[in-house]
């Protein structure tokens, strides 16, 4: 981590200073330091991940996550496969 890191880092840390855990990431969210895109995109593979590791094939899967996240089987394919630039 540079120090530039670091002196971010700690601007952050002063927003979320005595919040829980949760709370602070949805001031994150409302702040818009935090990705949400990049969040979302996580969470979507990490579903697929645990879903797969339970014998689902990754069609299935990519289906069953649509329906969970509301969202189009493409966007899910399109998270698990793409990488986006932030």
């Amino acid at each position: 981590m540079t120090r530039h890191d670091e002196l971010l880092a700690e601007a952050v840390l002063r927003e979320v200073r005595g919040l829980t855990t949760r709370q602070a990431v949805l001031r994150l969210f409302e702040l818009g330091l935090v990705s949400r895109r990049g969040c979302e995109q996580r969470a979507i593979r990490d579903e697929i991940g645990r879903l797969e590791k339970e014998g689902m094939s990754r069609c299935e899967a990519f289906e069953v996550t649509a329906g969970k996240f509301c969202c189009s089987y493409e966007k899910v394919r399109n998270a698990f496969y793409n990488t986006y630039k932030h």
